[in-house]
């Protein structure tokens, strides 16, 4: 194997069998790229490396807002220090507001039902997040045992609607579930958990 030199005296390695040639050695190539990025303004490298667009950090925030809320509002107890317990709608049990989720009986994907408070209750984050489909049949059955048929049937309807998806959007429901949320904490007297 052909062997170069790069400008600090190290080993170029040239990949076997390859018609590209490196002109440096990984260290400099390495430390090339390093004071590439150094040099980028700071704006450019927030933007660049952020990941997330505007409208997917409003969406994020209505998530949170909104879990946040569906926690509180259909908690089984609040204890006198104001800590929320909330009881899965899966399996029963009883734990913490701050280590349940809120469950969707349909996807987060249907854009109509992603707020929509029937669509969503407390659920464990193991039933949530792991069990998938072998949870989701209780979760639909207890809904609608819950809420009704009427109502189980017209958030069916609703799911295959076509809803919004963009920025403005989410920045309202993000405002509206916030404002919510500290509205049953005043009234409800609950402890915050984040």
């Amino acid at each position: 194997m052909n062997q170069n030199k790069c400008k600090c005296g190290r080993s170029i390695p040239q990949r076997y069998n390859s018609t590209i040639k490196a002109k440096k050695c990984p260290h400099c190539t390495y430390l090339d790229a390093i004071s590439k990025a150094k040099s980028k303004s700071k704006t450019s490298n927030k933007k660049a490396f952020s990941g997330k667009s505007n409208k997917s950090k409003a969406m994020s925030n209505a998530d949170k807002w909104f879990s946040r809320y569906i926690r509180i509002k259909y908690h089984f107890k609040i204890l006198t220090d104001g800590t929320v317990l909330d009881k899965c709608i899966v399996s029963g049990t009883i734990k913490e507001a701050k280590n349940m989720d809120n469950g969707h009986c349909f996807s987060r994907q249907f854009k109509t039902t992603r707020y929509e408070e029937d669509n969503c209750r407390p659920q464990n984050r193991s039933s949530n997040r792991f069990s998938g489909e072998a949870d989701h049949y209780n979760f639909i059955d207890n809904l609608k045992n819950e809420i009704g048929p009427e109502r189980f049937e017209r958030l069916n309807k609703l799911r295959r609607e076509i809803g919004e998806d963009n920025e403005r959007f989410y920045k309202s429901k993000s405002e509206k579930y916030r404002r919510l949320t500290y509205k049953l904490i005043s009234d409800l007297k609950v402890k915050k958990w984040w």
